[in-house]
């Protein structure tokens, strides 16, 4: 009899412990309910996107890192910013399907690809921000806003895009948040960008930590809660900022929300 009840709570206290576990478990990707759909280029390249977030939101935000593919990393920050309120496309610049190895794509097919995702974020009356990850991500987040320069309302730049050309900056229109790390990124290198901006008008935000860029890989070995959180802080508030430009100050045509993307 002492045996059986022994098993018994045993039992019961594995089933609980299971259950606290699960309830304990922070929110992941599979918490929020997002999409991978197909998306067509102007030139008719079908790819992958992944979408999640509430379709009635007022900003839109196309997340660009320097990974080729879908990566949880990336899926984690997709989901992260749909939670807050956002609604958000992470592209996938593969050339074959998520999950396959592919090519690396030219450049006119990968700003084919961001033109094509910022064309189906923009619904009327919503801010579109590009945001890239990375060196890569960052760079890539430049092109999107130049390429489509009329539909972005702002650009985050996190860990990168000082080397990007003149002739990249001078074709943007937005805001500009650029969230820079020391030592891997330079003083003098930053200032030097800074002024670039200012000598072509365009308004810059920088915000500085004294931290590794790997500090905001949740999957990376050198991942850091506390930069990472206050990392996210300074987006959601310049997030905010951009979501509170009147139609005078953002380039927009349409300021009606249709809800359809």
């Amino acid at each position: 009899m002492l045996r059986y009840l022994i098993g018994i709570g045993a039992i019961f206290w594995i089933f609980w412990g299971g259950v606290s576990a699960q309830a304990a478990k922070p929110l992941t990707c599979q918490a929020f309910t997002g999409q991978f759909i197909q998306l067509a280029t102007a030139g008719g390249r079908r790819f992958e996107v992944y979408r999640t977030g509430p379709s009635s939101s007022g900003t839109g935000i196309l997340l660009l890192s320097g990974r080729l593919g879908l990566d949880s990393a990336l899926l984690r920050w997709a989901d992260r910013l749909g939670e807050r309120g956002y609604r958000v496309e992470a592209v996938n610049f593969r050339g074959a399907r998520r999950g396959g190895k592919g090519s690396r794509l030219s450049s006119h097919a990968i700003e084919a690809r961001e033109v094509a995702a910022i064309d189906f974020l923009s619904a009327p009356g919503r801010k579109v921000v590009a945001l890239g990850w990375g060196a890569q991500g960052a760079h890539l987040a430049l092109e999107a806003s130049a390429a489509a320069a009329d539909r972005v309302a702002g650009t985050i730049l996190c860990g990168g895009g000082l080397s990007a050309p003149n002739s990249l900056v001078a074709r943007t229109k937005s805001l500009v948040l650029l969230i820079a790390f020391r030592p891997s990124m330079p003083r003098a290198k930053v200032q030097d960008f800074a002024a670039r901006l200012r000598m072509l008008g365009r308004p810059l935000f920088v915000q500085t930590y004294v931290a590794s860029p790997q500090a905001v890989d949740p999957d990376g070995p050198g991942y850091d809660s506390a930069t990472a959180q206050a990392i996210w802080r300074r987006a959601y508030a310049f997030l905010a900022h951009v979501g509170g430009l009147c139609r005078r100050c953002a380039p927009y045509r349409n300021y009606l929300f249709d809800y359809r993307n």
